[in-house]
C-alpha cells in the first residue's frame, strides 16, 4: 500500500520541530560563545565592530532587493525563473558589496575609529557570499525543506563559534568577532549549494527580473527604514557616547533579540512558504497566523520577562562584572522584547497579502517616532535611549497590529485572547520569580550563580505548572507541532503534551481561531 504523501500541516509541524530543535541548539551554542567570549574581549572591541556592522546591516536591506522573499511566494518555479533570481541577487550583492568597500573609508571618519575601514573590507566578503546564498535559501524553504536549512544555519553557527573562540584564546579580539562572520557566511554558502536543488542556466528573463523587484522594492524600502528606526540608536550612541558605551548597549541589545530573531523569525522562516500557499483564505489564514502568534508567545514571552528579572545574575554569570551596566539596559528590553514578539509575525499578513507598499507607508511614520525618542533619550546615556524608544514603541503598537489584521480580517480583540495566556502566565511567573530573588538578597544570599539558578527554576515550574493546569489551546498545538519531528525524543515530548492536552479543543478549532471577526 502507498504511503500517502503528507499534508501542507503535517510538513509546517515537521518544519517547525525541525527549526526549533535546531535553533535551541544554537541559543545554548550562543549563549556558551558570548560568555566565553566577553571574557576574553573588551566592551570596546565588540563597540569597534559594532560599528562596522552598522553600515553592513543597512547595505544588506537592499543587498538582494527582497529576491528570496519573493521567489518563496512564486505558485511555479522553473528554473528559468530560479536562474534569474540568482543572476539578480548576485548583481545586486555584487554592486552594493563594491559600495561597501568604496564608503569604509567615510565610514571610518565618521566614527573617529580608523580601524573600522578594514573591518568593513573583512567584512565585504562575507557580504558577497551572503548575497550568493540568496536564491538557494529560498528554494529550501519553498520547498519546505527546513531540516535542510536547519542543519546548514546551524553549521555555519557551530564552525564560527569556534573559530572565534579559538582566536580568543589566542589572543585575538577584533579578529576573533570578524572570522566569526567571514566563517559562518562561508559554510553557509557551500552548505545551502549543496543542499538546494538549484540549477543554475544563463538566462535572465526581463519579465521575471521585473516582477521580483515589483514585490521586492517596497519590501527593500521596509528593510531600509527598519534599519534606520532599529540602529539610529546605535549610531548615535557610537558617535556622541563612544565605542565602549555602544558596546554595552549593542550587547544588550543583542541579548534581546536572541530569542526574537531565533526562535520567532525562525518559526516565521517555516509558516510563510505554507501560508504563501493560501493568501486568498482568510478564515484559514487567520487560524493560521493565531497558532503561529500563540507557539512564538509560548516560548519568547517567558524567556524575556526572565531575562528581565534575572537581569544582574544573568550578567554577571555569563558576562562578567565589567558588563554590569548591561543589566540596566536588559530590565528595558526584557518587557520590551515580550511585546515585540506580539508584533513580529505581522511580516507574513504584508507579505503573504502582497501589501508591501502598506508596510512601507507605515514604517515611514513609526521610523520617524522611533528616531525622535533616540534623539530626546541621548542625553541621558545608553539607559536614556532604551528607556525612551521603548515608550514610543509600546505606544505604536497597537496601529502597528491593527493595520495588517485589517489586510485578513483580524481584529484586535480576538488576536488578544489568543496570546493572553502566555502573556498573563508570564507576568506571574515574573513577578514570583523577582519575589523570590529579592527573599534571596533579603536573606544575604549574593552567589550570582545561585541567584540565577534558582530563580531560573522557580520561574520556569510556575510557568510550566500554569500551563498545564490551565491548558490553553497553545498546548495543544506544541504537542502537534512536537509529534511532527523525525527524532523520537522530541515526539515522545509531544505525546507526553498530547496526553497533558486531553480535552483541549484541536489547534485551529476554536471559536478565536476561526472567527470571521473584522
Amino acid at each position: 500500500m502507498t504511503t500517502p504523501p503528507p499534508s501542507l500541516t503535517q510538513k509546517t509541524a515537521t518544519g517547525v520541530a525541525w527549526i526549533t530543535s535546531f535553533q535551541i541548539a544554537r541559543q545554548v551554542l550562543q549563549i556558551a560563545s558570548v560568555s566565553v567570549l566577553a571574557r576574553r574581549i573588551p566592551p570596546s572591541a565588540y563597540g569597534l565592530v559594532g560599528m562596522a556592522v552598522l553600515v553592513t546591516n543597512l547595505l544588506e536591506t537592499i543587498r538582494d532587493m527582497g529576491t528570496g522573499t519573493a521567489l518563496v511566494r512564486e505558485r511555479e518555479m522553473p528554473d528559468e525563473l530560479a536562474s534569474t533570481g540568482f543572476w539578480l541577487s548576485s548583481m545586486t550583492g555584487g554592486a552594493v558589496t563594491l559600495l561597501l568597500v568604496l564608503i569604509s573609508w567615510p565610514a571610518a571618519r565618521f566614527f573617529h575609529e580608523p580601524r573600522v575601514a578594514t573591518i568593513l573590507q573583512f567584512l565585504a566578503l562575507s557580504f558577497f557570499m551572503g548575497a550568493l546564498s540568496v536564491v538557494p535559501m529560498a528554494l529550501l524553504s519553498r520547498a519546505m525543506e527546513f531540516r535542510k536549512l536547519a542543519f546548514a544555519q546551524t553549521l555555519g553557527a557551530v564552525c564560527a563559534t569556534v573559530a572565534a573562540i579559538a582566536i580568543a584564546l589566542a589572543g585575538g579580539q577584533v579578529s576573533a568577532l570578524v572570522a566569526a562572520n567571514l566563517v559562518a557566511s562561508f559554510t553557509i554558502m557551500v552548505a545551502v549549494w549543496k543542499l538546494a536543488p538549484i540549477r543554475v542556466l544563463a538566462v535572465f528573463r526581463v519579465p521575471d527580473a521585473r516582477r521580483i523587484l515589483s514585490f521586492g522594492s517596497h519590501l527593500s524600502g521596509y528593510y531600509v527604514l527598519n534599519y534606520f528606526s532599529r540602529n539610529a540608536d546605535n549610531v548615535l550612541v557610537g558617535r556622541f557616547l563612544g565605542s565602549t558605551p555602544l558596546g554595552f548597549y549593542q550587547m544588550g541589545y543583542m541579548l534581546m533579540t536572541y530569542p526574537l530573531t531565533g526562535f520567532g523569525q525562525m518559526l516565521g522562516q517555516v509558516v510563510y512558504p505554507a501560508m504563501a500557499k493560501f493568501p486568498d483564505d482568510h478564515e484559514r489564514f487567520r487560524a493560521a497566523y493565531l497558532r503561529t502568534s500563540r507557539l512564538i508567545g509560548l516560548i519568547t514571552i517567558p524567556v524575556m520577562f526572565g531575562l528581565a528579572v534575572t537581569a544582574q545574575p544573568f550578567v554577571r554569570v555569563f558576562l562578567g562584572p565589567r558588563w554590569l551596566p548591561v543589566a540596566g539596559l536588559l530590565l528595558v528590553f526584557g518587557p520590551l522584547g515580550a511585546l515585540q514578539t506580539l508584533y513580529d509575525p505581522t511580516s507574513l499578513i504584508y507579505n503573504t497579502q502582497g501589501r508591501t507598499d502598506l508596510l512601507f507607508r507605515w514604517q515611514i511614520f513609526a521610523s520617524l517616532c522611533y528616531v525622535l525618542s533616540f534623539v530626546v533619550g541621548l542625553r541621558w546615556g545608553i539607559m536614556g535611549v532604551a528607556t525612551s524608544y521603548a515608550i514610543v514603541w509600546t505606544a505604536l503598537l497597537l496601529p502597528s497590529l491593527a493595520i495588517p489584521f485589517r489586510l485578513v480580517g483580524l481584529s484586535l480583540k480576538t488576536f488578544f485572547r489568543a496570546v493572553w495566556p502566555s502573556l498573563s502566565y508570564g507576568l506571574m511567573m515574573a513577578a514570583v520569580a523577582g519575589s523570590w530573588l529579592y527573599g534571596l538578597r533579603r536573606l544575604g544570599v549574593q552567589n550570582a550563580v545561585v541567584q540565577l539558578l534558582t530563580t531560573a527554576v522557580v520561574g520556569a515550574a510556575l510557568y510550566t505548572t500554569l500551563m498545564l493546569w490551565r491548558k490553553p489551546p497553545v498546548l495543544a498545538e506544541l504537542a502537534a507541532t512536537l509529534e511532527g519531528s523525525g527524532r523520537p525524543a522530541i515526539r515522545g515530548v509531544g505525546h507526553y503534551l498530547s496526553r497533558a492536552a486531553n480535552g483541549i479543543p484541536s489547534a485551529g478549532s476554536g471559536k478565536a481561531a476561526n472567527s470571521p471577526e473584522t
